[in-house]
């Protein structure tokens, strides 16, 4: 994959070739993900066990319906130090989430998500990856607008653990790395079907070491028990299809879109969890929901506009 072609956004039909559609399916799917975390959490299940498990358990059934992991015309070595790369970073990303929520508070992981696209577009521009067009940063600034609006209506307060904050806030800079990581070391000839399933394997086993030692093997034991099991198989078949649509969203659309799912998720988890959670729907939603659908309109209208232009 070129540097360039993967930011080009093709609108043809259907969901597999939809930009648009995949990311309303990804961020859908992180928002089922973050409240199903969420449940786990108060259930008091081990996170970074759980984490693991989930990413390892996807992984495994993912090389089972692609009937095994092919690397493609990049070569063994090349196509592992990919996914380790991708795995690290993103089961890093997601453990500093897990491991700070219940410090900093959801509102505050929710306000911490808003940041990704514009690191990722920064990131993209340094590298050539994206060109700088301000229209399209107008739509990324009014979409970061309504997720930190969105943040502060579910209200933010002040925390105390001032480690734990500084821990939530790399987590948007670790997550943009590796949105750009995974686009600009796109092995070549690979299907995003089996990254996804090599990323999820690699970035399990890369846990695995941390969880034991922060909470012990037992741990795995407690994630057995009813009803965390089941929340677990759950939260497998999420990851299954949150990751085989999130590498095709970013084949197609490039690192700097495929970083809009946050905000997709932000917009989709209150409700969510309104209805299966019984949580209150935070003050402020019906002004900011509509913020965030603005910024994705004026990214997507752009992206549209652009592509009579390309030579693709």
């Amino acid at each position: 994959m070129s540097a360039n072609s993967s930011s080009s956004v093709r609108p043809e039909g259907g969901l597999a070739t939809s930009p648009l559609a995949l990311l309303l399916v990804v961020g859908s799917l992180l928002a089922v993900s973050v409240l199903l975390s969420k449940v786990a959490a108060g259930l008091h299940a081990p996170m970074l066990t759980y984490l693991a498990v989930a990413m390892g358990g996807s992984g495994l059934v993912l090389t089972l319906l692609t009937r095994g992991i092919r690397t493609g015309e990049a070569g063994t070595a090349a196509f592992l130090l990919y996914s380790l790369g991708a795995g690290g970073l993103m089961a890093l990303g997601s453990a500093l989430g897990y491991l700070t929520v219940h410090k900093v508070g959801a509102a505050f992981i929710a306000f911490a998500l808003a940041f990704p696209p514009m690191m990722t577009w920064l990131l993209s521009l340094m590298l050539r990856i994206e060109r700088f067009d301000a229209f399209r940063l107008c739509g990324l600034l009014i979409g970061l607008s309504g997720g930190v609006l969105l943040a502060v209506s579910k209200g933010i307060g002040a925390p105390t653990d001032k480690g734990a904050i500084l821990i939530a806030c790399a987590m948007p800079v670790v997550l943009a790395v590796g949105n750009v990581f995974r686009t600009r070391l796109w092995p070549k000839g690979t299907s995003p079907r089996e990254l996804a399933a090599a990323m999820l394997i690699c970035g399990a086993l890369l846990t695995l070491p941390f969880a034991i030692h922060l909470e012990g093997a037992p741990a795995i034991l407690a994630l057995l028990q009813s009803p965390t099991v089941i929340i677990l198989l759950i939260a497998t078949v999420t990851f299954v299809a949150q990751y085989v649509a999130q590498f095709r969203l970013q084949h197609i659309a490039g690192p700097v879109y495929m970083s809009q799912i946050g905000s997709v998720a932000a917009v989709v988890s209150s409700p969510v969890a309104v209805l299966a959670l019984g949580e209150r729907l935070p003050d402020g939603f019906l002004f900011t929901a509509p913020l965030i659908i603005l910024g994705l309109a004026v990214f997507q209208y752009r992206a549209w506009k652009s592509r009579p232009a390309s030579h693709e």
